[in-house]
């Protein structure tokens, strides 16, 4: 295991900012990434297969099928999370996966300004969307919501939207791959920008406006764990970004679970 390397002068070391990664492998890291991620797709597809085949065949867009949205998030994000924290654990040693993976405490002080960045941003977008016309709700969220609903399926929908999902990307993209390319200098911020753009190219259910809106989103929740070391923070506020946004959609779709 590498010894952490000391700061240098002119390193950006703000409170709470990132420690060096653990091992200095960037590719590594990606690689280890990119196995979890694989081996959770290949359970979902599996599991898809067997429990909901009938409706795979017969769908003409997955991405937008609320049922088929719900399961490969409430069965792929815990896989990637254990497979992620058992790396974790082999590769910090004695400090513990929970610490590797920026699942550490947060202040009051953090939770706020997190708090209100979001909530301005969301202003901001939702405020930009209806000046040019734009749905606030996208196709996507009305598609899900609407198949969801006629399948019994809302309950796990949320549940798979507003914790699982958002708890899965931030272990994988601020926790894990932050650790392994956020280093507490200068080059930390093309990292942070890096992994920012991988996360919203991920977002493909959505539309150039709505990845847009992502990305926006990225580089407020990468400041976050830039500032507060913390990716439980980010969890927290990723699910609120999703609560905000599943609420828009019941007040558009209207409520109904059965």
């Amino acid at each position: 295991m590498s010894t952490p390397a000391t700061p240098q002068q002119g390193d950006i070391v703000a409170a709470g900012a990132p420690a060096p990664a653990y091992w200095g492998g960037a590719v590594a890291t990606f690689f280890y990434a990119l196995a979890a991620y694989a081996v959770a797709q290949v359970v979902v597809v599996a599991v898809a297969f067997l429990w909901f085949y009938d409706r795979v065949a017969v769908t003409a867009n997955p991405l937008n099928d609320g049922p088929l949205v719900a399961l490969v998030t409430l069965v792929g994000n815990p896989v990637q999370i254990a497979l992620l924290a058992a790396i974790a654990h082999w590769r910090a040693g004695g400090s513990g996966a929970s610490a590797y993976l920026g699942l550490t405490r947060f202040s009051l002080r953090d939770f706020l300004i997190g708090f209100v960045a979001i909530a301005a941003l969301m202003i901001a977008v939702d405020g930009t969307s209806y000046l040019v016309g734009i749905e606030v709700v996208p196709t996507f969220e009305v598609d899900t919501w609407t198949t969801a609903r006629a399948s019994g399926w809302l309950w796990p929908l949320l549940a798979a939207v507003i914790v699982v999902g958002p708890a899965g990307e931030e272990i994988l993209f601020r926790g894990f791959l932050f650790r392994g390319w956020v280093t507490p200098d200068r080059r930390g911020v093309i990292a942070v920008l890096f992994i920012t753009l991988i996360w919203s190219a991920m977002h493909v259910q959505y539309d150039l406006f709505g990845i847009t809106q992502v990305f926006l989103t990225g580089l407020v929740l990468g400041w976050m764990r830039w500032r507060s070391g913390s990716a439980a923070l980010t969890s927290l506020l990723h699910m609120l970004v999703n609560l905000v946004a599943t609420v828009e959609t019941i007040l558009k779709m209207g409520w109904s679970a059965t």
